[in-house]
């Protein structure tokens, strides 16, 4: 049951991962994608996660992927939100 414990935390981080790559302009994805989140929390109860092994995983993502104001506002916005620029 161990094993299957890893594999499954390992993908709810690469989850949790790829949600911090969707653009914020796009609410509906966002929203879809923070629910299916929560579904793989609330099933980490069957592999027995405990909920200082799940915030080990979820805040750290959560968090700000900048150390400080002026990391974050050394990127453009178009490139933190990844907005597409076309002429």
């Amino acid at each position: 049951m161990e094993a299957e414990k890893q594999v499954f935390l390992a993908y709810l981080k690469k989850v949790q991962l790829e949600h911090t790559l969707i653009p914020k302009r796009d609410l509906a994805q966002r929203r879809e994608h923070q629910q299916f989140i929560h579904g793989l929390v609330t099933a980490a109860t069957l592999f027995g996660v405990s909920s200082s092994e799940l915030n080990a995983i979820v805040k750290p993502v959560s968090d700000s992927q900048f150390e400080s104001l002026d990391d974050k506002l050394s990127v453009p916005t178009y490139l933190r939100n990844n907005v597409k620029i076309t002429r």
